[in-house]
């Protein structure tokens, strides 16, 4: 299990890099490279995907968690950031549904549709 996890993070850590060098450059029409605190977010949502994957509950629950997942560790750094650094990782207080400019419900949607298709793709190799 041990082995999983640690690829887990691997896998979720090199494909939060690539997301994130894609979408920024693409926005900024330059190259940006991503810095290690957002790429985190992948990798330790890639390992709890991994333990979500692994509970014998139905889907809806699982969907629900994976939602709780992501959103929450994007709150939980982003919001750290924030009070520690003093500068936004990122700004969503433009998007309706947003909260403290940190989480948005369009965004949360979107990291629900990346978790489901790691989920289905990924983590069924992992096992």
């Amino acid at each position: 299990m041990i082995n999983q996890i640690i690829l887990s993070y691997i896998i979720g850590f090199a494909i939060g890099w690539v997301l994130e060098w894609g979408y920024r450059s693409f926005v900024a029409k330059k190259h940006v490279k991503p810095l290690l605190i957002n790429t985190q977010i992948y990798a330790l949502s890639a390992v709890g995907l991994y333990f979500i994957y692994l509970l014998k509950t139905n889907l809806a629950i699982k969907i629900l968690l994976i939602l709780i997942l992501t959103t929450g560790i994007e709150f939980v750094i982003g919001y750290t950031y924030l009070v520690i650094k003093k500068a936004r990782l990122w700004d969503y207080s433009s998007e309706r549904f947003n909260f403290k400019g940190i989480i948005s419900l369009r965004f949360s949607l979107y990291w629900l549709l990346l978790s489901l298709i790691y989920y289905y793709l990924i983590i069924p190799g992992l096992i």
